[in-house]
């Protein structure tokens, strides 16, 4: 007598959907919408697996929240891999600035955790998608040192300049006669006439007066 073929146990994925809107309660409907008719083509395409769906969103906040109470939800869960799928319609959804973006999507990708936005047509499940995220990285990672060598720079100007903040001064470190500030102050000059007299602003004058307890 032939057995029965022995039904393999369906695979399970966890789909985090995340929506948000800034104020119009519509537009988290016409995510909602997308989000719908993305899980659909996923369970006709993947008979074999189970979708277990839930549910994050925001509404009323804007994306440069980074503290936005329903993507800490996510981001907690992702972290306590109890997602393994993240959908969302647009990038702007997550995060408005890319560095944000990035850091929100490394930790999906530090977790094993893919990602699909939908109206944009990035799925990091796939070659494509994954090439794009690193494309993306990579202009990040640019961006950071491009601005890390222009502070290095601001600081080697500033050292030159005199600057004890260690910020730009645009200004040269002035070698001011202090004994002669303080011989005209002594003998009835305004700070404000010093500083003209030397061709500098009423602050160094100020200072070395203060120095000299004249002031």
């Amino acid at each position: 007598m032939e057995q029965p073929p022995i039904q393999q146990p369906k695979k399970i994925i966890v789909v985090g959907t995340y929506k948000r809107c800034s104020t119009d309660h519509q537009e988290l409907i016409l995510q909602q919408e997308s989000i719908n008719r993305e899980l659909k083509r996923l369970q006709e395409d993947n008979p074999d697996t189970e979708y277990i769906i839930k549910t994050y969103e925001d509404k009323g906040l804007s994306g440069k929240d980074v503290n936005r109470p329903g993507l800490q939800n996510l981001l907690r869960d992702v972290e306590s891999n109890k997602v393994n799928l993240v959908i969302f319609t647009k990038l702007d959804r997550l995060a408005r600035s890319l560095q944000d973006l990035l850091n929100t999507t490394t930790t999906f990708n530090n977790h094993g955790v893919d990602f699909v936005v939908v109206e944009q047509k990035i799925n990091t499940s796939t070659p494509t998608g994954k090439l794009l995220f690193h494309i993306i990285g990579a202009f990040s990672e640019f961006e950071r040192t491009l601005i890390n060598e222009r502070t290095q720079a601001g600081r080697e100007r500033a050292k030159i300049s005199g600057s004890k903040s260690g910020k730009p001064c645009n200004r040269p470190k002035l070698d001011l006669d202090a004994d002669g500030v303080q011989k005209k102050y002594e003998l009835g000059m305004s700070q404000r006439q010093i500083a003209r007299f030397y061709n500098v602003s009423f602050t160094p004058v100020r200072r070395i007066l203060k120095e000299r307890n004249l002031i």
